[in-house]
């Protein structure tokens, strides 16, 4: 009896036991966790490409959660997501879209932020004050996408294999072809022409880089004076100004000067003095130009070159003279001889007034007596002044000295 009571109880243990072990298994298949918070969200697909219950959901490439429940609807796909980690803040601003890893390869939820809210102890999607204007709260719905999918790169590409299996397709193929053909044709001649325009170019490009040169040199030329005049002004810029203001005084002068000479233009005898003036500058003219005629006529021309060989002969003629005159006055006896002579001749005139009355019988001329003879008498005449003497007699004429008888003599009143 006390055997049956312990099999009945170790079958009723073993079947507890069974039934414990085949709740956990359902609930670990769930992805159920009990005491582990998790918190859930909505993301609605265009479509989910394969997505199924239990795919996992990734955040950076990590997995962090599964998808729990999958609604289809008439507009779209509404997916729910368990995130694992209850502490995890999801920036609201973030792209979630399917991804679908290789052909046989399941589908994924990734989730990629483009905003970084940093690590903020403060952001809590479970809280009941969650910032859903920030990050992904509890129960918040967000807007998904569809992502790389093998299924629909199939179908995109059959698509176009049939685009391009269309024979309208292929014809406008073929004309483009030969449409691109044409073009590079009439490229390459464009070339060609561009090729021996761009020769061309580099001569006149040369010509044009000396004329560029010539054209600086001539810049720094103008530059220099410039800057040359531009010092030239700075220092001469009070000797500019004094002459500004003697030439502003001229002109000052002249309004005065025309001023005061309008009443002589307005005399007519003033006006026909200086018609007779000009009419005399006329005849001076004309005569000056029958000057000038006759000084080019060649015969006028022969005349003057005698005339000037006259007067050069006479020049050295009297330059000669001049040396001889040289030679003698630059004797001091011969200039004392001249002075005694000049003295003698004053002396013998200081007497001319008694020799007016006619010498008679009763009364005879005077034997006078030369003071140039008294001079002589006078003075010693040395051995070594001798040969001096004879030279000055023999190069001087011999003065002539008569005095004669004078003519027609008025008689003396006081004799009759």
């Amino acid at each position: 009896m006390q055997s049956r009571s312990l099999r009945d109880g170790s079958l009723g243990l073993l079947i507890l036991v069974g039934i414990f072990l085949f709740g956990g298994a359902i609930f670990w298949l769930k992805g159920l966790r009990i005491g582990d918070p998790q918190f859930s969200f909505v993301i609605k697909f265009p479509d989910t490409s394969g997505l199924d219950v239990g795919s996992p959901v990734k955040f950076r490439g990590v997995a962090v959660g599964k998808v729990q429940k999958i609604v289809a609807a008439s507009a779209n796909v509404e997916v729910t997501v368990v995130i694992e980690n209850p502490k995890l803040a999801i920036p609201l601003q973030s792209s979630v879209e399917t991804t679908q890893s290789g052909l046989l390869g399941g589908t994924s939820i990734d989730i990629f932020p483009q905003a970084n809210i940093g690590n903020d102890a403060g952001f809590d999607p479970i809280a009941q004050n969650c910032n859903a204007q920030v990050i992904v709260c509890q129960g918040k719905t967000i807007e998904g996408e569809r992502g790389v999918n093998f299924t629909q790169t199939l179908r995109e590409t059959t698509l176009a294999l049939r685009k391009i299996n269309d024979q309208g397709l292929i014809e406008k193929l073929s004309s483009t072809l030969q449409t691109v053909e044409a073009t590079a044709r009439s490229f390459k001649k464009l070339s060609e022409t561009a090729t021996r325009a761009i020769s061309t170019f580099e001569g006149q490009a040369s010509k044009f880089g000396d004329t560029a040169t010539a054209i600086a040199r001539a810049a720094d030329q103008v530059t220099q004076t410039a800057s040359s005049a531009d010092d030239l002004i700075k220092v001469n810029r009070e000797k500019l100004a004094q002459t500004l203001d003697g030439i502003a005084a001229a002109s000052r002068e002249a309004r005065s000067l025309i001023a005061s000479a309008k009443p002589l233009l307005a005399d007519g005898k003033f006006v026909e003095s200086l018609q007779k003036l000009s009419e005399n500058a006329a005849e001076t003219a004309s005569n000056l130009r029958k000057l000038t005629g006759e000084m080019n006529n060649p015969a006028t021309i022969a005349a003057l070159r005698e005339t000037l060989d006259s007067a050069r002969a006479t020049f050295a003629n009297a330059q000669k003279i001049t040396a001889d005159l040289d030679e003698l006055t630059g004797d001091p006896k011969f200039r004392n001889n001249i002075r005694n002579l000049v003295n003698g001749l004053s002396g013998l005139l200081s007497t001319a007034p008694s020799l007016t009355v006619p010498p008679t019988a009763a009364n005879p001329a005077p034997d006078l007596k030369l003071p140039v003879e008294v001079a002589k008498s006078k003075s010693p005449v040395n051995s070594s002044d001798k040969h001096k003497q004879e030279k000055i007699k023999v190069n001087s004429p011999k003065p002539n000295t008569v005095i004669g008888k004078p003519s027609n003599i008025a008689p003396d009143p006081k004799n009759e």
